[in-house]
């Protein structure tokens, strides 16, 4: 948001036509006394979240940089797993049934805006003693309500499809690094069945706590895929360890996993391919760098 820092009061101008323009972009929902409360992310790669303030409560609107036939399947699965008991910040439908809405952008590719419900509470403690038991229930609980539930919307892609291609279009080391770990998997994959399923999919997993219930909610859907469930698994020890000593790190992983296990079984001979996924990790960090449409700030 750098144009929003020019100066004071461009800062307040542009704050003001934006969120008049979210607010029409909301129409058909049908908010009544609907007001901008404060934007929840600075300019991401992927989109931009707002609190809503309205007459009979907070939402949440959010406008993602993608098709909305990329985005909606996310919702649908963010809104099972809510109905499920997992709270999700789970989707609204507008006043036509529909959970989202396209955001025409001039010829361009539109974009998606949906709006959700507000999940008060604040990110769960990393450092806390038990916060690599509640996120091993979590991932658990959230993997096998989509493998049992008798209706969950597929994703939009499958995620070794697409860092297949992200490979292959990639040029020099990182894209044979990619490549490598990749061929790794699949090599593993010729002689240890991996359990796939409906993944979280994004590395920085947000896991707030409910204010209310002290529950745990999972929110923001806006990268599901299919593929391994490893690798969510190594994804999310890798994100609770990131600022640990090997040796802590260690405990920690042990402990996830075992919370993880008491909701969702993996056998050891999945677990055996753990360190080809911590190499697709490593290959996927050093080789894509997220950044935001040069038309972000509309």
């Amino acid at each position: 948001m750098t144009s929003d820092k020019v100066t004071e009061s461009g800062r307040t101008f542009m704050s003001h036509a934006r969120g008049r323009r979210v607010l029409d972009l909301l129409a058909p929902w049908r908010l009544p006394g609907a007001r901008i409360g404060r934007e929840m992310t600075d300019l991401g790669d992927r989109s931009r979240v707002w609190r809503l303030d309205t007459d009979i409560g907070p939402y949440v609107a959010k406008l993602t940089f993608d098709h909305p036939a990329v985005v909606e399947p996310g919702l649908e699965i963010a809104a099972v797993l809510d109905r499920a008991g997992i709270p999700t910040g789970a989707p609204i439908p507008a006043a036509d049934g529909r959970l989202c809405r396209s955001v025409g952008r001039l010829g361009r590719r539109p974009w998606t805006l949906a709006l959700h419900e507000f999940v008060p509470g604040a990110p769960l403690d990393l450092a806390g003693k038990t916060a690599p038991e509640q996120a091993g229930d979590l991932l658990g609980r959230v993997h096998h309500a989509l493998a049992t539930h008798p209706d969950v919307p597929q994703p939009a892609g499958h995620l070794l499809d697409f860092y297949t291609a992200e490979a292959d279009r990639l040029s020099g080391p990182r894209g044979t690094a990619l490549g490598r770990a990749l061929a790794a998997i699949t090599d593993f994959r010729a002689h240890t069945r991996l359990s796939d399923g409906v993944l979280y999919g994004d590395p920085a997993p947000e896991i707030l706590v409910d204010a209310n219930s002290t529950e745990l909610a999972l929110i923001d859907w806006g990268t599901p895929s299919y593929g391994p469930l490893l690798h969510d698994i190594v994804s999310w020890q890798l994100f609770l360890t990131s600022h640990q000593t090997p040796e802590a790190a260690t405990t920690v992983e042990q402990r996830f996993l075992a919370a993880y296990r008491d909701r969702c079984p993996i056998d050891d001979h999945q677990l055996a391919g753990r360190n080809h996924f911590l190499d697709l990790h490593h290959a996927i960090q050093d080789a894509w760098m997220p950044e935001p449409p040069q038309d972000a700030a509309w």
